[in-house]
């Protein structure tokens, strides 16, 4: 099944999406024990919530990074560190080949399954082309 760009496009981005609102739910699950351990902020939780019927809450930024904005590794950018894998080795790479070579070079993954993450995202980076089917170069 051959995939086409916009597919792809729409897998990265919901990726990142999934991974924005896991920080989101971990810091609002840190905030909620925060909250449950002081009196006084679970008094405030609970005016919160009296006040009504519910509003759509605004969305949590974390980090203070804007709206819709990956996360990033805790080693870097992952667009240079693909570049300098797919450079070291002279033959086209599949993304197996890839997350071992960025793992050796002790690349951090924030994602908690890297090879999803990396195979959704590696189709828009910049400095890597396909040329085959699940096959890459540097550019």
């Amino acid at each position: 099944m051959k995939l086409s760009s916009s597919t792809l496009r729409k897998a990265a981005e919901i990726q990142g999406r999934i991974e924005q609102l896991q920080e989101e739910l971990g810091s609002l699950l840190q905030a909620g024990t925060e909250a449950s351990s002081t009196p006084k902020a679970a008094t405030v939780v609970r005016a919160a919530a009296s006040r009504g019927p519910a509003r759509k809450a605004a969305p949590a930024v974390s980090s203070g990074r804007g709206r819709g904005r990956r996360s990033t590794s805790p080693t870097g950018p992952l667009a240079p560190a693909v570049v300098k894998v797919l450079k070291s080795k002279e033959s086209p790479m599949s993304v197996a080949e890839i997350l071992d070579g960025l793992t050796s070079n002790g690349y951090k993954f924030a994602s908690p399954e890297p090879k999803k993450n990396l195979f959704a995202r590696i189709y828009r980076l910049k400095g890597v082309k396909q040329v085959g089917p699940g096959k890459f170069v540097a550019e």
